[in-house]
């Protein structure tokens, strides 16, 4: 293997950059005046996190804490999903459109280049080497995501922390530990996991369970195994049985999965196009994407789409080119166990193997939803990260001396940049769908030059991920960014019982939740005293009235309470300010 240029990674780098414009256009067009994502979705709060991140650090407060949301309590942020990696790289921009913009495109551009430098490890052929970049940093599953959810699109330390890990450990037969082989590798690797551990939990675990099922590889002497012989099929069937038997038991004694089958994957998100995808999403994809034989129907966590291409290129891999492998050729590069991991990974996302919703076996990795700490990765299919990452690596370690012992480098030159132009055709997706500053309704700006701290809109709520009060419109974290008013509300993660159940002990907050979610509900309305007690805790400056909610209950009680109390009343565009004058 010749040694790897900085020309050859700078090549590659540039070829990502102009991929991630192209794979994300319009967003080049508008790159500090809008982001992706739609309207009320989750892209809304990583803009937010940036933003409240830059706040406190210039105010000398701690970033992991904010008053901004659930005023006047605040809320810890530390169990939050707030990609601090972002709200550090905003601390210099002081633009957090920017600086999400910024991260983004440096995770897509050096995670395609962390997998060019992982595979050139076992693959002399640059092409294919490219392509394995390609199917790891633009995957079905990361562009499906890249429109919600920011946090596992930063994948960027995931191929540098295994290219680190693999020069820093020698692992021997029979051994869990390994011995050290370079020290500055090691602390390398440990650099990598405090960048993950401030980017994605679901990128830490990966790393967490590639570090661990690397080990294990060799202390349980995995790569010895002769399949040749009957025994080792019998100890897998009786393995794959048992703990089948073992999981069902475990749901049957009501021991809690945190959700973990629910959101377990499906055969058919392997097969089945994303519908962002240009060429290949039809109207009868989608329609099946979005049918009861999902789970849940529709949800961007059924997809693991890693395209046509790479899963027939592994299934030809598998039947006819399992000698010409290089990754078991040169021990000291350490890609023996990385077939097995491919497997560990594919396997994640499966807790139990089904098919439209028809469960066929539950696998062994199932089991860690009973675990706790380990259950708190809910959404397995997110896993498929990681194989997209090494599955790559182990068919073109295979296909590339394959292809050299049949062809001339005119024809493998052909055929590599062929299969890179059908996997592009593949995972094009449509154009993305953008939230602009241009958007951000007036009566929000209107609202950023009352005086007063504190916005009320309507509608509003408390939203964790596993319960809710209320309604919490993603959309207002984007807004706060422009108003700077503190809200009563949140979408935020982890959040105490007892703060859900204040929201209805002060009787102000319990009307006008109460009318906004159920407007035909007869209540006794809140006295003047109880109003001036919530206006002294809360001092809102203005409420704001969304369109759909005007003329609603919610709408008709602020009009008759707050009046009494200094506030008018005016439209704004569809909305309704109601100001203290």
């Amino acid at each position: 293997m010749k040694p790897l240029r900085w020309r050859e990674l700078l090549l590659s780098l540039l070829f990502y950059a102009v991929l991630f414009v192209l794979f994300s256009w319009p967003l080049a067009a508008h790159f500090s005046t809008a982001y992706l994502g739609r309207p009320g979705n989750d892209a809304n709060q990583y803009v937010w996190n940036a933003y409240n991140f830059h706040r406190q650090v210039l105010a000398g407060h701690n970033p992991f804490f904010t008053d901004l949301l659930l005023y006047p309590r605040g809320t810890s942020l530390v169990m939050h999903t707030y990609t601090p990696v972002i709200g550090l790289l905003n601390v210099p921009l002081g633009h957090e459109i920017l600086a999400v913009n910024v991260a983004l495109l440096l995770s897509f551009t050096l995670s395609g280049v962390g997998a060019y430098r992982l595979c050139r490890r076992w693959v002399d052929n640059p092409v294919l080497c490219l392509l394995a970049g390609v199917l790891f940093a633009f995957s079905g599953y990361k562009l499906a995501h890249l429109p919600d959810h920011y946090h596992l699109l930063l994948t960027a330390p995931a191929p540098f922390y295994i290219y680190a890990f693999l020069e820093a450990f020698r692992f021997r037969e029979g051994r869990f530990v390994p011995q050290v082989r370079r020290w500055g590798q090691v602390a390398l690797c440990a650099a990598l996991g405090i960048i993950t551990l401030l980017s994605d939990y679901y990128t830490l675990f990966g790393l967490l369970y590639f570090s661990l099922g690397y080990a294990l590889y060799y202390a349980l002497r995995l790569g010895s195994i002769n399949w040749r012989r009957p025994r080792p099929w019998i100890v897998l069937v009786v393995v794959l049985v048992g703990c089948h038997i073992g999981s069902r038991m475990l749901k049957l004694a009501g021991v809690p999965d945190n959700s973990g089958f629910w959101w377990g994957g499906d055969l058919a998100g392997y097969l089945l196009p994303p519908p962002h995808s240009r060429w290949l999403s039809t109207t009868a994809t989608e329609r099946l994407l979005n049918s009861s034989r999902f789970n849940s129907p529709g949800s961007v966590e059924n997809i693991m789409f890693l395209g046509y291409v790479l899963p027939l290129l592994a299934l030809f891999t598998l039947v006819g080119l399992r000698g010409y492998s290089t990754l078991r050729r040169d021990e000291d590069r350490g890609g023996r166990a990385l077939p097995g991991l491919a497997l560990l990974f594919f396997m994640l996302t499966l807790p139990a193997v089904r098919v439209f919703g028809k469960e066929v076996l539950r696998l062994p990795t199932g089991l860690l939803h009973y675990v706790p700490f380990f259950n708190n990765i809910r959404c397995p299919t997110r896993h498929v990260a990681y194989l997209s990452l090494l599955l790559p690596i182990v068919v073109f370690a295979a296909l590339d001396p394959w292809l050299r012992a049949r062809l001339r480098p005119a024809a493998r030159l052909g055929v590599s940049v062929g299969l890179l132009g059908l996997v592009l055709l593949e995972l094009q997706p449509k154009e993305q769908p953008l939230l602009k500053l241009a958007d951000v309704p007036a009566a929000y700006l209107a609202a950023a030059q009352l005086p007063g701290d504190v916005l009320f809109p309507v509608p509003f709520g408390l939203l964790d991920g596993y319960r809710k009060v209320g309604q919490m419109d993603g959309d207002d974290l984007f807004y706060q960014t422009r108003h700077h008013k503190k809200l009563p509300g949140a979408y935020i993660s982890r959040v105490p019982a007892e703060v859900f159940a204040s929201f209805d002990q002060d009787s102000v907050m319990h009307t006008l939740l109460t009318l906004q979610e159920h407007p035909d509900t007869t209540l006794q309305r809140p006295s003047a005293a109880a109003v001036r007690e919530f206006l002294r805790v809360y001092h809102p400056a203005a409420f704001i009235v969304a369109p759909q909610f005007r003329g609603s209950a919610v709408h008709r009680y602020l009009r008759e309470a707050m009046p009494a109390q200094g506030y008018r009343e005016e439209q704004i565009g569809e909305y309704v300010l109601l100001r203290r004058q």
